[in-house]
C-alpha cells in the first residue's frame, strides 16, 4: 500500500512544489521604461516614491495617494505656482516621510528601504544612475525620459502618460490626458493655419536656475505652435543656448519674450547695459512681454501650453480674440493638476503681459 501511494505523494509534492516556484511569476510583470530598461515590478503597485521631478506624473495621473515618500523639493521650501503639481498636493506632501533631497541629489537608501515601496520612479537618471539606484535600494526603478531638461516633446510625454497609466493601472486617465494634449495643439493649428509666422525672441528661459537676456532655447515648445519664428534656430543646434549679446543685435526682434524666472535679472541688467537694451526695436516699442516659467524643476506641461496659447493670441490676436489667458490658463491647470493657478501665478510672478523694464517694481505694466 506504502509502495502504491507513493507516486501520488510523490506527484502532490512537485505540484506543490511547481506552486510555490511559479506563484512569484504569476503575481508580477516586466514592462520597459523610457530609456530602454527591462523593470520587473509587481502586477499591482500600490506603494511608490517620485524622485527627479517624476512627482509631477503622478500627480497628473492621479496617483499621489500611492506616495508613501517624496524629495525635500516636495515639502520644505515654500510652495510655488512655478510648479502647480505641488501646490495640488501640497498639504498631502508635507506629512510624508523625506528620502531625498532632490535635484540629482543622492538619496536615503535606509529611509526608502524603511518605507517599503513597490517601486521607484525617477524622471532624471540615466540607464547608469536608475540601475545604481535599485540596486542600493533592492526595489525596482522605472526611468522616465519625456524630452530632456527644460525640452518639451509631446509625443515623447504621450509615451510617458502610456507608461505609467499602464504601470500604475490608470490607462483611462493617461488616455484622457493624451487626447486632451492633442487636442489643444490641433486647436492651435486649426486657428493659426495660413498665419504668417512672426519672428520672436525668447530670452531669460530658465535651465537649471535663473538667467538673463542671452539665455534662450532653440526648441522653446510655445514658440513651435503659436505661430512664430523662433530666431534662436538659427544657431543651428536645437536645445538650450546662451548668447552673444551682439547677436541680439543682429536680430533685432521686434518682439522679445521674458521667461518670469529671469525677468528681474533682465530688469537688472537693463540699468548697467541701458544703452544696448535701447538699441532693440522691441525695447523701444514697448514690445517685450512676459511668459511663464514653465521650466520649473523638468517641464510643467500645463504652464507650456499656456504660454503657447498666450504667445499665439499676442502675435495673433484676431485669430485668439475669444480666449481669456487667466480662464485658459486656469482650465489647463485644472485638467492637469485639479486646481486653479493664475491667481497664483499673477501674485507670484506678475502673470502675462508686457514686462515693466524698471528694475525691483511690477512683473508686467
Amino acid at each position: 500500500m506504502v509502495k502504491q501511494r507513493l507516486p501520488i505523494a510523490v506527484g502532490v509534492l512537485l505540484v506543490l512544489i511547481c506552486s510555490i516556484v511559479s506563484a512569484p511569476a504569476a503575481a508580477s510583470r516586466t514592462v520597459v521604461d523610457q530609456l530602454g530598461r527591462r523593470v520587473t515590478l509587481p502586477q499591482k503597485v500600490q506603494r511608490i516614491i517620485p524622485l527627479g521631478g517624476a512627482t509631477r506624473f503622478v500627480v497628473y495621473l492621479q496617483v499621489f495617494d500611492l506616495v508613501v515618500g517624496v524629495e525635500a523639493m516636495e515639502n520644505r521650501p515654500p510652495p510655488s505656482s512655478g510648479r502647480p503639481y505641488n501646490l495640488a498636493i501640497r498639504s498631502r506632501a508635507e506629512r510624508l516621510p523625506i528620502v531625498a533631497e532632490g535635484r540629482q541629489k543622492p538619496v536615503n537608501a535606509e529611509a526608502i528601504m524603511a518605507l517599503r515601496p513597490d517601486l521607484l520612479i525617477t524622471a532624471e537618471a540615466d540607464r547608469g544612475q536608475a540601475e545604481h539606484l535599485s540596486k542600493i535600494t533592492g526595489v525596482p526603478v522605472l526611468a522616465l525620459d519625456y524630452g530632456g531638461m527644460g525640452v518639451l516633446k509631446p509625443e515623447r510625454i504621450k509615451e510617458t502618460f502610456r507608461l505609467l497609466g499602464n504601470v500604475l493601472q490608470r490607462e483611462s486617465r493617461a488616455n484622457h490626458l493624451i487626447t486632451q494634449l492633442t487636442n489643444q495643439q490641433r486647436e492651435l493649428e486649426r486657428r493659426l493655419a495660413g498665419a504668417k509666422a512672426v519672428p520672436v525672441y525668447v530670452g531669460a528661459v530658465s535651465q537649471r536656475g535663473s538667467h538673463g537676456i542671452t539665455s534662450t532655447d532653440a526648441d522653446y515648445y510655445p514658440l513651435e505652435v503659436s505661430g512664430a519664428l523662433n530666431l534662436a534656430k538659427q544657431l543651428k543646434k536645437g536645445g538650450h543656448a546662451y548668447i552673444d549679446k551682439e547677436q541680439l543685435l543682429v536680430w533685432n526682434p521686434s518682439v522679445i519674450l521674458v521667461d518670469a524666472g529671469g525677468a528681474e535679472l533682465v530688469r537688472q541688467d537693463l540699468v548697467r547695459n541701458r544703452s544696448f537694451f535701447n538699441r532693440l526695436a522691441a525695447v523701444r516699442t514697448n514690445q517685450v512681454y512676459q511668459t511663464l516659467p514653465y521650466n520649473y524643476y523638468h517641464t510643467n506641461l500645463e504652464l507650456a501650453l499656456a504660454n503657447s496659447w498666450y504667445i499665439a493670441k499676442l502675435l495673433h490676436p484676431k485669430r485668439l480674440k475669444d480666449i481669456d489667458l487667466p480662464g485658459k490658463t486656469d482650465e489647463l491647470c485644472r485638467l492637469f493638476v485639479g486646481i486653479s493657478c493664475y491667481d497664483q501665478l499673477r501674485r507670484e510672478y506678475g502673470g502675462f503681459g508686457p514686462v515693466s523694464l524698471n528694475p525691483g517694481i511690477a512683473h508686467v505694466r
